[in-house]
C-alpha cells in the first residue's frame, strides 16, 4: 500500500491550501493488487493499453492528476467494481469532527456558512 503526499503538488493555491487546511491520507493499492494477483505492472499494460510509465506513477503515488479514463480501464482490467479497492483518502479525526459539527445546521440546500465564507475567500483570491 503506497501512502501518498498530496503537499506540494502543482496547483492553484486555493487548491493547495484546502488540502493543507483538512489533512488526509491518501493510499494506493495498485501495486499491491497485482501483487495479490501474480501480475506485473507489464501485464497490466497490455490489458489496459494504459503506459507503463503512468502505470508506474500511479502505483509510487507520482501521479497527482486523476484521468478517470485510465481508471474505468484498470477496474475492468482487474474485475474491480469499487474505486475504493484501488485507492482511498481519509481525513484526520479532527477533520471529520469538524465536519460532522458543521453539517448538523446543515438545511440541505446550497452551501454551509463555513463554505459560504470561503467560496468568498477564494474568490477574492482566484479573480482578483
Amino acid at each position: 500500500m503506497m501512502e501518498v503526499q498530496l503537499r506540494g503538488s502543482k496547483t492553484h493555491d486555493v487548491t493547495l491550501e484546502l488540502i493543507e487546511k483538512y489533512p488526509q491520507k491518501v493510499t494506493i493499492r495498485l501495486d499491491e493488487i497485482l501483487k495479490e494477483r501474480k501480475m506485473s505492472q507489464g501485464d497490466l499494460h497490455r490489458l489496459t493499453g494504459i503506459r507503463m510509465a503512468t502505470l508506474n506513477e500511479i502505483s509510487n503515488g507520482k501521479k497527482r492528476s486523476v484521468n478517470m479514463l485510465h481508471f474505468a480501464a484498470i477496474m475492468a482490467a482487474l474485475r474491480i467494481t469499487d474505486i475504493r479497492e484501488l485507492f482511498n483518502i481519509e481525513f484526520n479525526d479532527e477533520v471529520q469532527k469538524a465536519w460532522e459539527e458543521e453539517m448538523k445546521d446543515y438545511e440541505g440546500e446550497g452551501l454551509t456558512q463555513k463554505q459560504k465564507e470561503e467560496l468568498t475567500h477564494n474568490v477574492s483570491r482566484m479573480y482578483t
